[in-house]
């Protein structure tokens, strides 16, 4: 949706106005005040895309202001399907649902499949954009070879005036076969029509959030890597994290056993003797790095 959006405000040339409104944004508790303009952003994280689901509504209306009549309807057609889109993905990040709710969502999806024409052109897959300039480089040399036979006949105004029609051919050409082979038949468009019958199936959708195991990535993995010689990295990344695993339920119950009477924790004083601390030992569970933690060592 963010790049159909892109490629509407291109077209029409409201990609200024829209950075306008999207630097005056207000605080507002629970969302992330953007600090530079939305075309300067070149990544977007999780959290980062809610915030724009959340405002993208109102700056796309805010900056789709002052439009002549031509532009009436295409605007109006953009906006609203672009609002049923965010109130459909907004619902659905709802905990609990009714049979109310799920009908909401039903009407939102509806309205949107209905007004998503408008972004039609812009959704253009990267074959698609191959063969429009594979097809608009053969007629723009078909164009170059009638030229250059007729050249001794014509003057240069009637050259300026044939630039401009095949200039006008080309374009119309490149919309004409990018209308006739863009579609919006693909899988996460079609996800969509089973949310209503998969609530009323295994409940919210938000249990099944894959954000969490994207997140353990950092930890399980990656970190792993950075420690490992890259050879055989797989098996030094699970032999890593398996080490932090043990040491860390290691030290969870050095905690336990502390809190419990009668039992003591035992550290290195240095002369090869255990001696009594009652201190707990600071630890980091599963967490890269465990830093200012003494364990047991016999010399």
């Amino acid at each position: 949706m963010i790049e159909w959006v892109e490629g509407f405000l291109k077209k029409h040339k409201r990609h200024q106005a829209f950075d306008d409104a999207w630097k005056e944004i207000p605080p507002y508790p629970g969302f992330s005040v953007p600090k530079k303009a939305y075309r300067e952003i070149t990544q977007c994280q999780g959290n980062e895309m809610r915030n724009v689901g959340r405002c993208i509504s109102a700056v796309l209306t805010s900056a789709l202001r002052n439009l002549d009549s031509s532009q009436y309807q295409d605007f109006k057609r953009a906006l609203k399907c672009v609002r049923a889109l965010v109130d459909f993905t907004l619902m659905a990040q709802y905990r609990s649902h009714t049979l109310d709710t799920l009908s909401y969502m039903e009407s939102y999806l509806q309205t949107f499949h209905r007004t998503k024409d408008s972004f039609l052109e812009f959704g253009t897959s990267k074959a698609t954009r191959a063969q429009a300039n594979r097809q608009d480089r053969e007629l723009r040399e078909l164009i170059a070879d009638q030229r250059a036979k007729e050249v001794h006949y014509r003057t240069v105004a009637n050259r300026r005036r044939l630039a401009d029609q095949a200039r006008v051919e080309r374009s119309d050409r490149r919309a004409d076969l990018i209308r006739r082979e863009n579609h919006f038949n693909f899988i996460k468009m079609h996800y969509l029509t089973h949310f209503a019958s998969h609530v009323q199936r295994f409940g919210s959708i938000s249990m099944y959030l894959t954000e969490i195991g994207e997140l353990a990535h950092k930890d399980q993995i990656k970190d792993g890597y950075r420690r490992s010689n890259k050879n055989e990295a797989a098996r030094q990344i699970l032999s890593n994290y398996g080490r932090q695993h043990v040491l860390g339920i290691r030290l969870q119950t050095i905690e336990a056993l502390s809190k419990v009477e009668g039992v003591i924790v035992v550290e290195d004083s240095g002369m090869g003797m255990p001696t009594v601390s009652s201190r707990s030992t600071p630890h980091r569970v599963l967490k890269g790095r465990m830093k200012n933690t003494n364990f047991c060592k016999a010399k």
